[in-house]
């Protein structure tokens, strides 16, 4: 049976209790003596969780209090966030399959130090390359993403749609704060923000699994850290 909004928020909530619990203050270099890449890959991991704790935080106050537009618009950061730690795990995953680190630590760098502003590498990845590779594993992801995007940004969804309400008898527009009712946008919303913690606990759980067999395909490569 599907959930209501009122109950996917109460799991929400549960989540990042949880979550909230879980956040590390530390990484240690020492995970490997012989290579910094699985240092590398769990700073990224740390930050990520961080950053997903307030973005999540930040969107359930949102649509608690029915701020349709600033929820969706953290909604989307915490399912781009989601979809960044996705694509580190198959990183970490294909590694080992393939019995070499190869160039990871190109992508590791540019997961954790690259910049779209600045000129100087590493250059970072793409969302829309995160997204896209949740979506060869979950088919539908990049189109929950698509939707999440007509919200924030400023086309009808983000706009009109929230804050008008057209009266074509009396040949007026009315505007105010969800005056046409939130349950549509609001619905798509909490869906998206409950499935972007789903898949960033199955990630995050999944990158501590992966870690003892990355380390040892690393300190047998060592020369390529």
């Amino acid at each position: 049976m599907e959930k209501s909004v009122e109950e996917l928020m109460a799991e929400i909530r549960g989540r990042l209790e949880l979550m909230d619990t879980s956040l590390p203050s530390r990484v240690d270099a020492m995970v490997s003596p012989e290579s910094k890449l699985p240092f590398k890959a769990l700073i990224y991991r740390a930050a990520l969780i961080w950053r997903m704790a307030e973005l999540a935080r930040g969107a359930l106050e949102n649509f608690e209090r029915d701020k349709i537009a600033s929820a969706i618009l953290l909604t989307r950061a915490a399912v781009e966030t989601s979809a960044a730690l996705w694509y580190l795990c198959a990183k970490l995953d294909a590694a080992p399959q393939a019995k070499t680190v190869g160039d990871i630590d190109d992508y590791l760098m540019k997961l954790a130090m690259g910049s779209r502003t600045d000129s100087a590498p590493p250059q970072a990845l793409s969302v829309l390359t995160f997204v896209d590779r949740v979506e060869k594993d979950v088919e539908g992801f990049r189109h929950q993403y698509d939707l999440l995007s007509e919200f924030a940004h400023p086309n009808w969804a983000g706009t009109a749609l929230l804050y008008s309400k057209p009266d074509p008898p009396n040949l007026w527009t009315d505007f105010g704060a969800n005056i046409r009712g939130i349950d549509g946008p609001k619905n798509v919303g909490i869906v998206n923000l409950s499935v972007a913690l789903l898949f960033f606990e199955r990630s995050y759980n999944r990158v501590a699994d992966l870690m003892p067999t990355f380390v040892a395909l690393c300190q047998g490569r060592a020369h390529d850290a």
